[in-house]
């Protein structure tokens, strides 16, 4: 298999160790955006031994190289664009999130990609939640899919990161999306493939303040969720975690079910349940995000984060933050 890549400014490492294990051609890589990260990039790829020819644009890169698949993951306001370019050549495509920043967008991408299914089943769409495969989330999700804390009724999902030196496009939020699509999107996506809810509105908030100066960067947001059947939810996300914390991150979800409670946190997995409460054993992923992707692909394998994991999770952040802006309480729309 033959990969490209565009841009680097997201989570392309993803799938180096994939491509090396494989035995995959790296073909080339493009940077379309001034911002992408590309001497890092550079430095990145020669530790797995890779030299892609680099190309000055992506329609040439795409007509010349024919690759079978494409990593996009440059600035985030581009990524739909580059995304429909790979997938009407019929490549398949891994993406960095959120897959698209504006809902027209978005829609058309859905459209493009499932027209290129219908020409070539074995296409395949991937976002890049990684974050999934950490052996916390993967041992949640295994534990309530096989029943254990029943239906689950309310969800809360926390997403909060250190500032850091952030790139200069984290200040305008027309560039990198928002920072509910950008941060909150993880938890909402927790919500949805974890939990199994289905949100149908939702109302959020976010503020500004204290975003070292950020721009239009949202420091902290909330996002409250009515779901199918009653259900409830809600999302708060930040960027204000102390830069003396412990972790750059602090992951958490508490998903409230009609046997009983799981609770995500600290990079461990507990239920409290008719037994009492206690501790799960945490489980270890078998394959990587990228591999899976690679292995659906070649029809060997089911990819556990889907193309529609992938659109619903970012259709519903773009309705809170639409909700965020307009002060209104916004319908989420099925994929």
């Amino acid at each position: 298999m033959k990969v490209v890549q565009i841009g680097a400014a997201g989570h392309y490492a993803y799938a180096l160790g994939t491509i090396k294990k494989y035995g995959m051609d790296f073909a080339a890589i493009c940077y379309p955006d001034a911002e992408d990260g590309a001497a890092r990039a550079a430095r990145n790829l020669e530790r797995f031994g890779f030299a892609p020819r680099v190309y000055e644009d992506v329609e040439t890169m795409l007509h010349e190289e024919k690759p079978d698949i494409v990593i996009v993951n440059t600035v985030m306001y581009k990524n739909s664009q580059y995304a429909e370019m790979a997938l009407s050549r019929g490549c398949s495509v891994f993406c960095e999130k959120p897959v698209a920043t504006e809902m027209d967008k978005l829609e058309h991408l859905v459209y493009i990609y499932k027209e290129a299914k219908k020409k070539d089943p074995s296409i395949c769409f991937c976002g890049m939640f990684g974050i999934d495969y950490l052996p916390h989330f993967e041992t949640a999700y295994r534990f309530v899919k096989e029943g254990g804390i029943g239906e689950v009724m309310l969800a809360n999902g926390q997403k909060s990161y250190r500032m850091g030196n952030r790139e200069k496009f984290y200040s305008d939020r027309e560039k990198y999306g928002g920072t509910i699509p950008w941060v909150a999107i993880h938890a909402i996506e927790w919500i949805t493939r974890i939990g199994g809810l289905r949100p149908v509105t939702v109302t959020a908030y976010g503020n500004t303040a204290c975003n070292a100066g950020n721009g239009t960067m949202e420091a902290s947001t909330l996002s409250v969720f009515g779901c199918e059947k009653g259900k409830m939810a809600s999302v708060s996300a930040d960027v204000m975690r102390p830069a003396k914390a412990p972790t750059h991150d602090d992951d958490r979800l508490r998903l409230v079910g009609s046997k009983g409670i799981l609770e995500v946190r600290f990079r461990k997995v507990f239920v409290i349940d008719g037994e009492g409460e206690r501790e799960l054993p945490l489980v270890e992923t078998e394959t990587e995000l990228f591999e899976e992707f690679v292995l659906e692909i070649q029809g060997k394998g089911k990819c556990r984060v889907s193309a529609e994991d992938a659109f619903f999770a970012t259709r519903i952040a773009l309705a809170a933050r639409e909700s965020q802006d307009t002060g209104k309480s916004i319908e989420i729309l099925p994929i």
